[in-house]
């Protein structure tokens, strides 16, 4: 029966060494790249998990930490569009909530929907009809799919256009405070506004 050597057991160490000092190095190049530092693990942890499912790695052995700073970076990245997508989609469902009449204070509504008709106007036709037949006549989009002769994704992609452009010119020229589920509270002029606010 043989033993392990004594090499072998020092080349793991060595290995588990190099292993934690890596991890510890990419903790710290992620911290200093986003904005909340305390994320950095859980991104580090991805990026082992990304190194782990990778078939194919460097071509060349001294290529390797390159290869997992690359890894890293992309992590990174996928990191921020995350958060942005997600600030995005909390705005969005805000702004989306607005329109349906799901307001805090009816005043503010009174006011947003003040502000709206005359930048409603501004929209292209075919923006216009979009969000008034889904936002102010209540059909669903598939409903106003079928009275435009559309399909259902493309009545889906021109309503999500036509919002962005109405929230845009909202945006531009008001001040739209929500309270914490994200209802509209507040509605001030922050600019030269259309509805005259």
């Amino acid at each position: 029966m043989t033993t392990p050597t004594r090499p072998a057991a020092d080349a793991a160490a060595v290995a588990a060494a190099a292993s934690a000092q890596m991890r510890s190095r990419l903790v710290a190049f992620v911290a200093a790249r986003i904005d909340r530092p305390d994320e950095a693990e859980d991104i580090v942890q991805e990026v082992l998990a990304r190194i782990s499912r990778s078939a194919a790695g460097p071509r060349e052995a001294g290529r390797l930490e390159a290869w997992v700073y690359q890894i890293t970076r992309n992590a990174i990245i996928d990191h921020h569009r995350t958060a942005v997508r997600a600030g995005q989609a909390q705005t969005r469902a805000a702004f989306d909530r607005s329109l349906t009449g799901e307001a805090a204070d009816p005043g503010a509504l009174s006011a947003l929907a003040g502000c709206l008709a005359p930048m409603l106007e501004q929209l292209p036709e075919r923006d216009r009809q979009a969000v008034t037949l889904v936002d102010y006549e209540g059909l669903t989009q598939a409903e106003a799919a079928r009275r435009l002769g559309l399909s259902v994704p493309g009545m889906k992609s021109r309503v999500q256009r036509a919002r962005a452009r109405l929230r845009t010119l909202l945006l531009a020229c008001c001040q739209v405070a929500v309270d914490a589920r994200g209802r509209v509270s507040e509605v001030r002029p922050a600019g030269a506004c259309p509805c005259g606010g």
